[in-house]
């Protein structure tokens, strides 16, 4: 039984680092890979994902409503919100797979500012305990919790001819 256990581990991860490779040659929000396309994930299963992992115990959704969690972080990071730049579908499917990939600045100092040292981000890896159709879920469902703010342009900024 271990040895299936094994290929069936084995598998899933070569499928998931497929998925980001291909998907981080994507340039849109959602743009397709030709040949290659995830199912599309169900939003309500994965914030069920986003609290089975205690995704909630370090991060907050602005105006979502979560859970109190036992765990207390030195800080909590928002994820989603209005942004200029919305996060996409591999962007995100990376930062949970991989969560060492790239540590942003503003964390760097959020890290800083509570005295702690990561060489590696805090976040736990779940590739072993999280299965592909809940990570499907749980990046539906933090994909659709940004929203893309316009940028203000006033008349005085351009000629007007």
């Amino acid at each position: 039984m271990p040895f299936i256990h094994n290929i069936k581990f084995y598998l899933s991860s070569i499928l998931i680092f497929t998925a980001l490779f291909i998907l981080s040659a994507c340039s849109g929000d959602q743009a397709p890979v030709k040949g290659f396309v995830l199912p599309e994930g169900d939003v309500a299963q994965g914030q069920q994902v986003f609290l089975d992992f205690n995704c909630h115990g370090c991060h907050t959704i602005p105006e979502l409503d979560l859970p109190e969690s036992e765990f207390e972080p030195p800080f909590i990071l928002e994820i989603g919100g209005k942004v200029y730049r919305v996060k996409n579908y591999g962007e995100l499917l990376t930062a949970v797979v991989n969560p060492d990939h790239i540590i942003s600045r503003k964390y760097i100092a959020m890290l800083e500012e509570a005295e702690r040292k990561f060489v590696i981000s805090p976040m736990p890896y779940y590739g072993e305990e999280m299965t592909v159709a809940e990570l499907i879920d749980l990046v539906a469902f933090l994909h659709i919790q940004y929203s893309k703010l316009q940028p203000n342009y006033y008349r005085s900024h351009y000629r007007v001819r």
